[in-house]
């Protein structure tokens, strides 16, 4: 388990001398990068779910943008970054829900009913 070093201290059992295999290091690499995946599948999961519940809804694109930093902060150490940078992505959600929200008003969100109907058929 553990040997005797060239100092008479032990080495730990999960030493690996050079030019040595780590299989340890391998596992531990493959489970961080599964945690990861599924982390972001799982926030990939609740945005698509949050974005279908905020639509119609002055807030369809601040919501999943919230999600999205979130989810930065949460998996990278964002703290060396200036928190002007999240709030400024917010805010230009805001601003871009809240004029699609006021034009939907004036009849410019829907999409525009002059669509090319000449064929009416079969495409070859």
């Amino acid at each position: 388990m553990a040997t005797t070093g060239e100092h008479g201290a032990a080495l730990p059992g999960w030493f690996a001398s050079p030019g040595e295999g780590d299989t340890l290091a391998w596992v531990s690499l493959a489970l961080m990068i599964g945690v990861i995946y599924g982390l972001v599948t799982l926030y990939a999961a609740f945005d698509r779910w949050a974005e279908r519940q905020s639509h119609g809804t002055p807030l369809a694109k601040t919501i999943p943008t919230m999600l999205t930093i979130a989810l930065l902060y949460e998996i990278f150490p964002l703290g060396h970054f200036n928190i002007l940078l999240p709030i400024s992505a917010i805010l230009i959600a805001l601003m871009a829900d809240w004029s699609r929200f006021n034009l939907r008003g004036l009849g410019q969100d829907e999409p525009h009913a002059e669509t090319s109907k000449t064929d009416g058929g079969d495409h070859a």
